[in-house]
């Protein structure tokens, strides 16, 4: 028998989401040029979601194909739209956009308002457990991670060595690094807020903690070559150093 010419498998890629918070594009125009400004590299060739959820509820157009020019204007790679408003199911289908085959029309707003609140008291019983970030086995890993490499745990990762520019590490839990963090290290990556990230040497390419992040000129001379932790506080993400000293 001869040799299939392709395979089909599943694969784990991390993923930006834009939450677009209204149907007015000029104002999202003006929004957008300002933080690619703040960080033109990052944003270059970057695959991005496009959310709708948080679309005002009584949104029934939105100009998906200028949508997508604003997009691949600065550089960023409309991938997929996901959770669709019901009244702009349609014209996003008719708009030649892709859709996540499992993608749901948004739940009505007292729906999503008892899930939000159902959300809510589950974070806080599980802020008041000082509990481990996560209880699944811990990844040990003790060489160099490289270039184009990424590197992903269901726990926690623990690297012994460089994470190099151009690499990724990505942990459901916490990430240590005991060497220095050049490339990207993500941590939390299913939403678990209490993941935090400890290297040795930051010099990161972009940090980030249940998908709040800073790219590397968010971060400043104070943090750079330091040995840090990481980690998310009220929303914001902290950087302080990995001793403190009393």
């Amino acid at each position: 028998m001869s040799k299939p010419c392709f395979q089909l498998k599943g694969g784990l890629f991390t993923l930006t989401v834009l939450h677009l918070q209204s149907n007015d594009l000029k104002d999202f125009e003006q929004s957008l040029n300002a933080k690619v400004s703040e960080s033109a590299e990052f944003f270059q060739q970057l695959p991005i979601i496009v959310d709708l959820s948080q679309l005002p509820e009584n949104t029934h157009h939105l100009d998906f194909a200028w949508l997508k020019n604003l997009l691949t204007n600065q550089g960023i790679i409309p991938v997929a739209l996901h959770n669709i408003p019901k009244n702009l199911l349609a014209q996003a289908k008719r708009s030649g956009w892709p859709i996540f085959p499992n993608i749901q029309p948004r739940y009505d707003k007292a729906e999503q308002d008892k899930k939000a609140a159902q959300e809510k008291v589950e974070a806080e019983k599980l802020a008041e457990k000082p509990v481990p970030a996560t209880t699944d086995p811990v990844k040990l890993i003790s060489s160099h991670i490289r270039s184009g490499q990424q590197v992903y745990h269901h726990g926690d990762l623990v690297i012994i060595n460089t994470v190099n520019t151009g690499a990724e590490v990505l942990a459901d839990g916490n990430i240590h690094i005991y060497g220095p963090l050049r490339g990207r290290a993500l941590a939390g990556v299913k939403g678990n807020t209490l993941a935090r990230i400890f290297c040795q040497s930051l010099e990161a390419e972009l940090v980030s903690i249940a998908g709040k992040y800073k790219v590397i000129e968010e971060l400043t001379e104070d943090w750079r070559g330091k040995a840090v932790q990481i980690y998310l506080d009220k929303d914001e993400l902290i950087i302080e150093p990995l001793t403190k000293e009393f």
